[in-house]
């Protein structure tokens, strides 16, 4: 567009510019040229006039005036003219008053529908007026055929800059839509994506760069992933032998003083949720390097829901199923499917003071579960970041309240993100928070 506008402006005052000078030029060496004939023809006349007894209009008739061009003469309240078709209502009014006052007048009008040129010279030595009235019709027409050839030369000029700038413009513009490309399809998961090689020796850099980047950025996530995996595994043993500890103390309890019987149950507390943090660790691990593939089946969407929530809560929740979503199939994994409707009915037990409603709904090729809690809300500012692993907000550092590990809402989002799908939390209707989950019901 740029390229076009130049182009258009450029060509318009080019032209706008020739046609000026051009119209200028031809007009008046048209003009100069008819003035020049009517002093000529002006001054035979006056000398024809001078002998007596001669006629005016055997004057005009031996005159040879170019074609199209008449001549008139005022001479004793009488109008002469070589033309029938051209007389006294052909002379425009301020012209004709000029040169009755003696003085040589020269005005462009439109005459009989056509453009012409008017020239007067008064005649006092033979006490006559004459005119000669030129036609500029065939001029108007070269102006005419001129704008036209500059409107045209202008409008390929303006198409030339369209063309050359969309070659240059997506020239330029191809390496960063490339790179965009790529970079979209890397902040999806897709680590195996790359910027092809280039031959411009200027873009040569920046492919290079990007890819390293992207190499690093692969290596990177790939140790960090592999270092909690490792962990992970490495604490499931010590954590097990623990745990037996545990129980085995818990079985004494009765013999236990009473800060001792408060201090097992803080132990059994951490214990338990260090042994969630590991298990949720080793799924995102899993998660992370690929290991845990969907397994797609059909489901029927209202009754996996019902029962998952009737299968992981303790007290009842109602479940509001809209009729787009009754009867409903679709494709998805039912383990990751169940566990992020765990995972938000857990966070509303921890942070929202328990689950109040359940409702799913199906529509435009689209499942959506929400499930909405009692609690306070989530603050606006807080809505992304609660999806970020290890985030607690209010709750981080709090650990004798049984809060979570932090990895709940993650591992949902991982899980809906793998279907393709997206998830968010919102203000519910009557109060408290509402996290909504979408996916397509055809399946990823």
């Amino acid at each position: 567009m740029a390229f076009a506008a130049g182009a258009a402006l450029l060509s318009g005052a080019l032209a706008g510019g020739t046609y000026a000078v051009a119209h200028h030029y031809l007009l008046n060496q048209r003009q100069a040229g008819a003035e020049t004939q009517t002093y000529a023809d002006a001054r035979l006349v006056k000398q024809d006039l001078t002998a007596a007894g001669t006629n005016v209009a055997d004057v005009l008739s031996v005159l040879a005036p170019a074609q199209g061009t008449r001549s008139l003469v005022y001479r004793g309240g009488q109008w002469f003219s070589t033309s029938v078709s051209v007389g006294r209502s052909s002379v425009p009014t301020a012209l004709l008053e000029m040169v009755r006052q003696g003085t040589p007048a020269m005005q462009r009008e439109v005459i009989n529908g056509a453009p012409a040129v008017a020239i007067g010279l008064p005649l006092p030595a033979v006490g006559a007026d004459y005119f000669e009235i030129e036609p500029l019709g065939e001029l108007a027409r070269t102006l005419r055929l001129l704008a036209a050839v500059l409107a045209g030369a202008g409008l390929a000029t303006t198409m030339g800059g369209v063309v050359i700038g969309r070659w240059a413009s997506a020239r330029l513009v191809r390496p960063l839509a490339s790179v965009a490309a790529v970079a979209g399809a890397i902040s999806q998961g897709a680590l195996d994506q790359r910027l092809p090689a280039d031959r411009d020796a200027d873009l040569a850099p920046l492919v290079t760069s990007f890819n390293g980047m992207v190499d690093a950025l692969s290596r990177r996530i790939e140790r960090d992933a592999r270092f909690a995996s490792d962990v992970s595994h490495e604490l499931r043993s010590p954590l097990t032998t623990l745990q037996a500890a545990v129980e085995v103390l818990a079985a004494f309890r009765s013999s236990l003083p009473i800060e001792g019987r408060k201090a097992l149950e803080l132990l059994r507390s951490e214990t338990s949720r260090f042994s969630e943090m590991v298990q949720d660790l080793l799924e995102i691990a899993r998660i992370d390097g690929g290991a845990a593939p969907l397994e797609l089946e059909e489901l029927p969407l209202d009754e996996v829901i019902t029962r998952t929530v009737g299968a992981f809560s303790a007290v009842h929740i109602p479940v509001d199923v809209q009729p787009g979503a009754r009867g409903a199939s679709i494709l998805a994994d039912r383990r990751r499917l169940q566990r992020v409707i765990a995972n938000l009915l857990d966070n509303a037990g921890k942070y929202g003071g328990g689950a109040t409603l359940v409702s799913v709904d199906c529509m435009a090729g689209w499942a959506r579960v929400c499930v909405d809690d009692a609690g306070p809300g989530v603050p606006a500012s807080e809505r992304d970041r609660i999806f970020e692993r290890f985030y607690r907000g209010p709750a981080a550092g709090r650990r004798a309240d049984g809060s979570g590990t932090g990895l709940g809402l993650a591992l949902a989002s991982e899980h809906v993100g793998a279907h393709h799908g997206r998830i968010w939390v919102e203000a519910a209707p009557g109060g408290g928070a509402r996290f909504c989950l979408e996916f397509p019901v055809d399946g990823p």
